[in-house]
């Protein structure tokens, strides 16, 4: 039996450097990110565009490095959250919540972009979560039932997206029981935001 070949790429010296090359400026980009929603007028673009007295949003939000600019990042964030629901975000589901992004209007060379692809690429904290939750919380506050409604089921569907994205357990396009339950819980929170 012969020693398995090493990966080219993986070891190639250019690609590596590279990739560190790739990584160092994501991090710049995601540094300037968090310095420029902790400036005064920062501040006040991400109370402006959240509409938020909520003083405790507005922190978390600065701590996840979002701008006023970035904001619409959280609208994808449950497709994110179930791309990770397997304890890692495998390619096709990255491949996926991208798509949806450019699908809502995000280009790939905007904030919103990074900052999704920074979570895809590393499981973003808990904070997050909490931030998701605050700012839908006012997104529906502004919405009518019915459009209300529209997100929710719109958002599921783009989950279960993500889920068939990988294929399940056996790659056969299906949704693990660790989405599914995910899903249900995403979807039930969204709904419990409606009511706040």
């Amino acid at each position: 039996m012969s020693k398995p070949e090493p990966d080219s790429k993986a070891s190639n010296p250019d690609v590596i450097q590279f990739a560190n090359c790739l990584n160092d400026i994501e991090h710049r980009i995601v540094k300037r990110l968090r310095q420029d929603a902790e400036t005064t007028e920062g501040r006040e673009q991400l109370i402006r565009s959240t509409g938020a007295g909520d003083p405790q949003l507005i922190e978390e939000l600065i701590d996840l490095s979002i701008t006023a600019e970035g904001l619409i990042s959280l609208r994808l964030f449950p497709l994110v959250l179930v791309a990770w629901a397997e304890d890692r975000a495998d390619g096709p589901e990255r491949k996926t919540v991208m798509e949806e992004a450019r699908r809502i209007g995000i280009r790939d060379d905007s904030v919103p972009f990074v900052l999704l692809d920074q979570w895809m690429t590393r499981q973003p904290p808990g904070i997050t979560v909490d931030a998701w939750k605050r700012s839908l919380r006012l997104d529906f506050a502004r919405m009518s039932p019915l459009a209300q409604q529209k997100l929710i089921r719109m958002t599921e569907k783009q989950m279960v997206a993500v889920a068939k994205a990988s294929g399940g357990i056996l790659g056969l396009g299906k949704v693990s029981k660790k989405e599914r339950i995910l899903i249900d819980h995403l979807v039930s929170t969204m709904e419990e935001q409606t009511h706040s």
